[in-house]
């Protein structure tokens, strides 16, 4: 099954393993259960904590770097500029540049008792909102987990300087 054009692909359907025999959710056991997967060729990384009845899901994805400005000023601008009005536009994403990079993350709080299905709803939740900002980053940046030629640089041809 594969959800979008955005290459999150599960090989499994996911409503025939996520529910028992008599069609009841399957919960998550107490601990910490991290995962990865993969959309629109950017890499998240995920995190559920389930204590005594509380449950936090924690998700980041790395974006890509943030440009310098010797590199491109405009870029780095437009791409400023797309993270501040994610950041007041998204409900519970935040968008951030942390160690020159850009990362877009949330941690919910999820419905207790915690179940798979609600794990995949959370995630789909969370990523449908960004969609919009992603796509406008891939116009300053490639993806990182993009195909790229060897030594090419994540910013995209259009915005590179020019050589003198």
């Amino acid at each position: 099954m594969t959800f979008g054009s955005g290459g999150w692909a599960l090989p499994i359907d996911p409503g025939s393993v996520l529910r028992d025999g008599s069609g009841k959710a399957l919960p998550l056991a107490d601990g910490t259960t991290q995962f990865d997967f993969r959309y629109r060729d950017i890499r998240f990384v995920g995190r559920v904590e389930v204590d005594h009845g509380s449950v936090t899901l924690r998700i980041v994805g790395d974006v890509g770097p943030m440009p310098y400005s010797a590199e491109s000023a405009q870029a780095r601008a437009g791409l400023a500029r797309i993270c501040a009005v994610a950041n007041d536009s998204l409900k519970h994403s935040r968008l951030r540049v942390v160690q020159g990079r850009i990362l877009v993350g949330t941690d919910l709080a999820l419905e207790t008792p915690p179940t798979a299905t609600g794990l995949v709803s959370a995630v789909v939740e969370f990523l449908l909102p960004t969609r919009p900002y992603l796509e406008l980053i891939a116009v300053y940046l490639r993806p990182p987990l993009a195909p790229a030629k060897n030594g090419e640089t994540a910013l995209q041809p259009e915005w590179r300087k020019r050589p003198r």
